[in-house]
């Protein structure tokens, strides 16, 4: 029970505590033959320990709730998005119908 509650209180630090965790917005290419990208924010830049030297953990939010998806890529296939960070998390979960400022 202890590792439910720690993780659930580790997400919602993540999104409101001290330590925000989504400052670093990316896009990530998950279909090159179709052009299909998602957008998502690193929150593991080194997952040596997982044995996969040269990826990161990239979480991305799904629309209209405080659910996502952890998927770990290869750093490479990372592209920084310059926006803010609430800017491009509202955009996510809005389901692109936020306007960005």
């Amino acid at each position: 029970m202890n590792v439910i509650y720690s993780s659930i209180n580790d997400l919602f630090t993540a999104f409101v505590g001290k330590e925000k965790k989504f400052t670093v917005p990316v896009r990530v290419c998950i279909d090159k033959e179709n052009n299909l990208w998602k957008i998502g924010f690193i929150t593991e830049k080194k997952l040596e320990d997982f044995g996969m030297k040269g990826m990161v953990a990239v979480y991305f939010p799904f629309s209209y709730s405080i659910n996502g998806q952890m998927i770990m890529v290869p750093e490479d296939s990372v592209i920084p998005v310059d926006l803010s960070p609430s800017e491009v998390m509202k955009f996510v979960v809005s389901g692109g119908v936020t306007k960005i400022n």
